[in-house]
């Protein structure tokens, strides 16, 4: 009886009226695949920003990847310095992160690097007792070598370490490959 009840007044609600309303008609909702977002001229509004809260000491907030004449820049970030040790294991270079403890924000994401014209196929990072692993993968044909590493407090107050890795020819592009 009482879901008989909420239906008919369902039925003569105005939410109700509005979904039946003729689709042609002004003001009427959207078919699917058709878009109803921004309209050019017209400011968008904005929900007010939280302030975003740093990251505690010992976690590695961001993993950056960008190509460089052919080679390849990884950087680490962090709040407060950290060692880095490298081996070479494989196909891939494991580099060490003492000092850091936590995975930051999506740091734990793999970074798929195999469409850019670098040696480096793939970076993955991953908490490893009291320290972080990266393991820097490199594509088919290229050989794995270490990086030549060098860090620095940048502006922003943040720590970063930076590794080279040696490209093999032509400079890279940083653009999609697929756009």
């Amino acid at each position: 009886m009482r879901r008989a009840l909420l239906w008919l007044m369902l039925l003569g609600s105005p939410a109700f009226a509005e979904d039946t309303k003729d689709p042609n008609a002004p003001n009427a909702p959207n078919a699917e695949g058709d878009y109803g977002g921004v309209q050019p001229g017209q400011k968008k509004s904005e929900a007010p920003k939280k302030a975003k809260k740093p990251a505690k000491k010992g976690t590695l907030s961001w993993i950056g990847f960008e190509t460089k004449n052919g080679g390849s820049d990884v950087f680490f970030q962090s709040i407060a310095a950290f060692e880095v040790n490298q081996r070479v294991d494989g196909n891939a270079v494991i580099v060490t992160l003492s000092g850091l403890s936590k995975l930051g924000h999506n740091t734990w994401r793999p970074i798929d690097t195999r469409f850019f014209e670098t040696p480096i196929a793939r970076i993955t990072a991953k908490k490893k007792g009291k320290a972080v692993e990266v393991r820097v993968a490199f594509k088919a044909g290229s050989k794995a070598a270490q990086a030549s590493v060098r860090s620095s407090t940048e502006a922003d107050g943040m720590y970063y370490a930076y590794l080279t890795f040696a490209g093999g020819g032509s400079t890279a592009s940083t653009k999609d490959p697929e756009k």
